[in-house]
């Protein structure tokens, strides 16, 4: 009788299997493809900046209030030679979001990232700081703003693109 049951709820387990497809199908992302970027050239660009640290920082409130004007007069010296200026963006619509992600391993060694957004597109790419960490914060904010700073200077295309 035991062996029985355990006969039918097997093979009732293989008749639904069966009908079922064990692959999952990837999400389809309906937004249409978004045309290339060509270098940005003499603009004054409007940032919002956000910052997360994972970690307690002694001044928590100041590494919080420092990161932006870091970033902006990082961006400034960027692209001078491109003619482009940055602000916070203060009642106005801005170009850009960056979210930098800021992590210490307890050792005063710094590592972390940032994610760009804008310019229309939404989500447009993550820089990090790399494999080997920092002495110091402000040095990796300022390499992973350089990072960013590429895609202003020269440009960007759709990443769908390159699976096609």
């Amino acid at each position: 009788m035991k062996t029985s049951i355990i006969a039918a709820a097997l093979l009732a387990l293989f008749a639904v299997s069966v009908g079922c497809d064990a692959t999952p199908t990837p999400p389809v992302d309906n937004k249409p493809i978004s045309p290339d970027v060509p270098p940005i050239r003499n603009c004054a660009i409007k940032l919002l900046i956000n910052s997360n640290l994972t970690y307690t920082a002694k001044d928590e409130a100041g590494a919080r209030g420092s990161l932006p004007d870091q970033v902006v007069a990082r961006l400034n010296r960027d692209g001078i030679g491109d003619g482009n200026t940055f602000s916070i963006a203060s009642g106005e619509a801005q170009n850009f979001t960056l979210t930098y992600t800021v992590n210490n391993d307890g050792n005063n060694r710094f590592t972390g990232s940032v994610y760009m957004a804008g310019w229309g597109q939404g989500y447009l790419n993550t820089f990090y700081s790399g494999e080997y960490t920092y002495s110091n914060g402000p040095d990796m904010i300022d390499d992973v703003t350089d990072k960013a700073y590429t895609y202003i200077h020269g440009g960007w295309h759709d990443a769908r693109k390159d699976k096609k």
